[in-house]
Formats: C-alpha cells, structure tokens, sequence
C-alpha cells in the first residue's frame, strides 16, 4: 500500500467534537481577568501550540486595549504569561469533559491496523494536556503509536512541520509523501504542506464549522450543508488535498490513493528562482478549467484580486488602484514607465544596482523618456545621500524609480528611507517590487509611493500571465494620453477596470487570474505577507549557512540580505556551473546562473512553495556534488 502511515490532530479531528476543549479553557482564562473574547477571535487560530495562540490573541489591538483598559501597569508579555497560565490550570477540566472519541474512530483505527498502517499524533496540546487525554482516549480504543507535542521540537509547532517530521521519523516513515496528515484546522493543513505530506482536512465535527455534535444535529439539512461547504472551502484554501466529511472517510480515501498516486506524472523540479516559482498542487488545479472573459463571476474575481492586492500593499481603495496588465513583469514596468511619465517636460531618475535597474534604463531609452542614472556597484545598496546629492544637481528631475530587491544579487534596497524623502520634494515615485511584493511587508500609503509594479508569478506564489500595478489615483488619474503604447496604456486599463466592474481591456489571461485567486487565498491562510516573509528569512538563512559550511560564499553581506533571492560565488576557478546545474536539476531542483556583472556567481531561490525539509534536501544534494565534483 502507497501510504505507511497516518498522523491525526486530536481536538476536532478524533476527539472533542467540535474543538470545544481549547475554547471553553481560553474563555475561561480571560473571563478569570474579566476579559470576554468571542469565539470566532479564537477559532481562527486553534491548532497553534497554545502559548503561541495566546500570543496572537494578544497581539489583536482590540484585546490589548481591553487589557490595558483594566491592568494598565501589568505589560502584553506579563499578560500573555498569566493567561496561559490560567487556560493551562481551565483546561485541566474540560479535557476530561471532552474527551470522547468522535464517530467513525474507532472503526477507522481497526481498519488502519488490518492494513498496517502506522499511526502517530501531532497537536497544539502541551504535554501535560496530551498526557491527560491520551489515557481517556485508550480506554476508547484509541492509541497512536507516537504522540507529539511541540515541546519535543524545541517549541516550534505549527504551522511548521518539525512535529509531523519528528512523528514520522519516530515511525521510521522516511518519505512524507507517503504519510498523510489529517486536521480540522488551517494549520493542520498548513503543517502537512511544509512536510510535503498529503494534507486532508476533516469537516464534521471540527473546528472549522465549530459546532458541538447537539448543535450540530439540530440544524436542517441545508443548514448543514451551508456550514460543511463553508468550511471545506477554508480548508481547500488552506492548501488540502483531499477534504473529506467525516473521519471515517479515509477509510475510502486510502485505498483510492493507491491509484491516484500510481498514476501521478513524475514530480515536477523545485524552482529555486526568483519567479517563476514552485506553486502548490491547489494554484495548479485552478488552471484546469475554461473560463469566459465576459461572464460577471469572473470580472468579480477580478474585482475582488485587485481589492486583494490593495489590502496586501496596505493601501485604500480611496486613495489607491490595483491595475492588472497582461505579459510579464516588465510588461508591467514599460506600461507604468510610459504612461506615468508626460512625453514632455519630465525627467526620470533611476536608482541602479543590478540589471533590473538597467532594464529601466533600457526601456526609458525604447521609449525616449529623458533619464538620470545614478549607478551603484551591485553589492552596494542604493543610499540616500548619493541619491539627494543627485536629485540636488538634477532639479529638473519630476519622476524616480527603483527596485527594492534586485535580484541580480539578492539585495534588498532601502526603500523605507529613499521613497518618503523623494517623495517630499514632489517627485513621482515608482518602486519595481517585482520579487518582494507579496513576500516582505510594504506599506505604500505612509510610504508616500504613487505607483509599486510586481507580477503574478512571484511572492503570492501565482504563475506567469500578468503584472500589477499599485497606483495612487490623484497620480494615475493625471496620466491620460502619456502612453506611448496602445497595448501597454496604464491610464486606459485602469479607466476599463474602474468604469465596466473589472473587465479586462483585451484578451485576459483567465486561467492565471483564477491561480492567482487562490494564490492569494492560501497567502491568507499561512498568515498573510509577515508569516510569509518569515517563512522565506528562514529559508534564507538556512541556506546561507549550510552553504558556507560547504565552502560557498556570498556575493553579498547578511546585513543588505533580501530573503528572496542568495548568490553565491564560484568556490574555485575549476567550478562548472553547468555540471552542478543540471545534477541538481536530476535530483529534483533547478537553480539560476549568476547575472553579477563581474563576479562568477550563481543564484539560489527562497521562494515559492519551498520549505525547510526542500533546503535541507538540496544542501545533502550540494554536499554529496562538492565532495565528487569541486
């Protein structure tokens, strides 16, 4: 049989229907300080490690406020400790009240043990919690084999895949793609796609509808399909691959995964380039079905991307416009370069440390847009005193540009301190944040930023089809009839998608847009761009290290770092970059040449759906090709 083994959550999963254990014990701990919390302000979270969960809860403005209200001289960090505290002390409790198996269990664990199928357990409990209900649940008939908490991985849990790895490991499970991972929760789901294992969410009685088995079964029949297709949904956003209604259910999944797996095409190569990149199984599947241009379904997604978009630029819909251009991302850069700036009377000033930089350049020459280049090396960030000197003896300049994280190194300019500066004396800002959009927090609208260009295949972790365009509408707005190009006019693209409710000028690229949708969707689900950016950072890191140990150096210094994209020079003159290119490409990663103009170097991408287990994998790959090859 294909799967060797099965790792459940608990609450919501196998026991306590509905998850109702970790919700009652928080209530409890709050209204103990005489804090009410909703409910939904805790669902959203569950499957966290529990002081973690109480972390965010804490970090929400509207319940630190509360807080801060009635114990002003105790901190958030006290407080986080004292509530914790008491859920542990609530909780003690309400896990003997909850602890029921739910239906379809036990008949389940039977089948699993006929077929010799292991079975573990990760969970958001504490071990003191986990060794409360693992003695009810056995005297149930049901007994993982291995039992994880987080304090077994050195307190990292969910949504990251240290508890589910260590599981397996302890089951002598090697390939966790043969192991499926079964929760009720978005960080279920999230902890299974960073372990590459098969991710399926459970329905009934879980967190996601929320309701205890009483309420449950008290609702009509399309009230229960109205909850369970909700949730679902908030699953398969999450990133599942399979969702099914019932625990029991995997009963029929398991042997169906025998066929579906013999069938699958070899795996495709992980990307590790700054785009396009490894997307998920789910962003692939959107592109499987045909859709019209005209049909209102479709002009409302578009609407609601570009909403999306806006939210993740931190800029209103007042102030701000998403404008999606069809071709790549520099379809999107030549669009904003020529028709942001007038045919007459302008001046555009360009930041450049690497080759996305001079591509501006380039195109500004294409377009004959008059240009002031002020050229950095390409290890060097793009600093505020040259640029103010230039601006100084170039008062003619009207508009500026450049790229937060050039990729041609890897570095990550400081836009933060240039942008508000530039934009203070009148200029017209522009940032090409083609491979950091999505990926590192922007915050455009207190940045003063009138347009921010990135693309569908980036950060979001979408495929190739369109860029996008962040523009500040009193900006935009003054642009009609700038465009050198009938098919790249910014100004015009706008008005359509403003005035027909998100249609597209011409031929739309659908299938992108609708991968794009859930691109986004599971950016939310992961915890938005912060969460992501850690994920990335930590991919960086890892890499950088565990390179260096092999004797790589990077072209760049740690402190100017993007966590998009690392560079690494050759480690000696006999190095052939090709050889080590197409051997990972063999063993199921594909890397990029170097493009630093003069230092032999190669690139090593972060990005994607890319995690831990994927850098560690390479690096056993680049160790075992640097002790035959270099």
């Amino acid at each position: 049989m294909m799967i060797q083994a099965v790792i459940f959550d608990w609450a919501g999963t196998t026991i306590d229907y509905g998850s109702q254990a970790p919700i009652i014990a928080f209530q409890q701990a709050f209204h103990h300080f005489d804090i009410d919390i909703p409910t939904a302000d805790i669902r959203q979270d569950l499957g966290l490690d529990k002081l973690t969960h109480v972390k965010k809860m804490m970090a929400q403005p509207e319940i630190q406020a509360k807080w801060e209200a009635k114990y002003p001289t105790i901190p958030i960090e006290e407080a986080v400790i004292q509530i914790y505290r008491q859920s542990q002390s609530d909780i003690v409790t309400v896990l003997a009240e909850t602890a029921k198996l739910k239906p379809g269990v036990k008949a389940l664990m039977t089948y699993l043990e006929e077929q010799g199928i292991k079975v573990g357990s990760t969970t958001g409990y504490t071990q003191a919690m986990l060794d409360r209900v693992i003695p009810l649940a056995a005297k149930q008939g049901y007994q993982p084999q291995v039992n994880v908490t987080s304090e077994q991985t050195n307190g990292v849990g969910r949504p990251n895949a240290d508890m589910l790895l260590y599981a397996l490991k302890r089951l002598g499970v090697n390939d966790p793609k043969r192991a499926i991972k079964v929760g009720d929760t978005v960080n279920d789901i999230l902890e299974a796609k960073q372990a590459h294992a098969i991710a399926v969410g459970v329905v009934v009685g879980g967190n996601q509808v929320g309701l205890s088995e009483k309420e449950y079964d008290l609702l009509s029949a399309s009230e229960k399909r109205a909850v369970t297709t909700k949730a679902a949904s908030q699953l398969k956003a999450a990133g599942a691959d399979y969702v099914i209604s019932n625990i029991d259910d995997l009963i029929r999944l398991i042997p169906a995964l025998d066929i579906i797996e013999a069938n699958r095409p070899t795996p495709e190569p992980i990307l590790l380039t700054p785009g396009p990149l490894t997307t998920s199984e789910t962003v692939k599947s959107q592109m499987l079905v045909d859709h019209g241009t005209w049909d209102d379904e479709y002009k409302r997604d578009t609407q609601a991307v570009r909403a999306e978009l806006l939210r993740l630029a931190n800029a209103s819909q007042e102030d701000y416009a998403a404008v999606l251009m069809q071709g790549s991302g520099t379809f999107a850069v030549e669009s904003t370069l020529g028709t942001a700036i007038p045919k007459k009377d302008a001046v555009l000033m360009i930041a450049i440390n690497g080759a996305y930089g001079q591509r501006m350049a380039q195109i500004a020459d294409y377009l004959d847009i008059r240009h002031v280049d002020v050229v950095f090396a390409e290890d060097e960030i793009t600093d505020w005193p040259r640029i103010q000197s230039e601006l100084t003896a170039h008062p003619e300049v009207t508009h500026f540009a450049v790229v937060h994280c050039e990729t041609t190194t890897g570095i990550l300019n400081p836009i933060e301190t240039i942008i508000p500066k530039v934009h203070a004396m009148g200029i017209t800002t522009i940032v090409d944040a083609m491979s950091s959009f999505g990926g590192v927090p922007i915050n455009t609208a207190d940045l003063g930023l009138d347009y921010l260009i990135s693309s569908s295949n980036k950060c979001v972790q979408g495929v190739p089809g369109f860029g996008l365009v962040i523009a500040k509408r009193p900006t935009i707005d003054q642009t009609k009839g700038n465009a050198r190009s009938l098919a790249l006019d910014l100004y015009d693209q706008y008005r359509t998608f403003e005035d027909h409710d998100g249609k597209w000028r011409f031929t739309s690229p659908t299938h992108v847009v609708y991968a794009f949708l859930q691109a986004l969707r599971e950016l939310n689900a992961a915890g938005g761009v912060t969460a992501r950016n850690r994920r990335y950072a930590e991919n960086e890191a890892k890499l950088r290290e565990g390179m260096a140990k092999l004797g790589y150096e990077p072209v760049i210094k740690a402190d100017v770092q993007s966590p998009i994209i690392t560079s690494f020079k050759y480690p000696s003159q006999q190095f052939d970059f090709q050889a080590l290119y197409e051997y990972l490409k063999k063993n199921g990663f594909i890397i990029y040449p170097g493009k630093v103009s003069n230092i032999d170097s190669f690139r090593i991408g972060n990005i994607g759906q890319v995690f831990a287990p994927d850098i560690d994998q390479l690096l056993e790959l680049i160790k075992q090709y640097s002790v035959v090859e270099v």
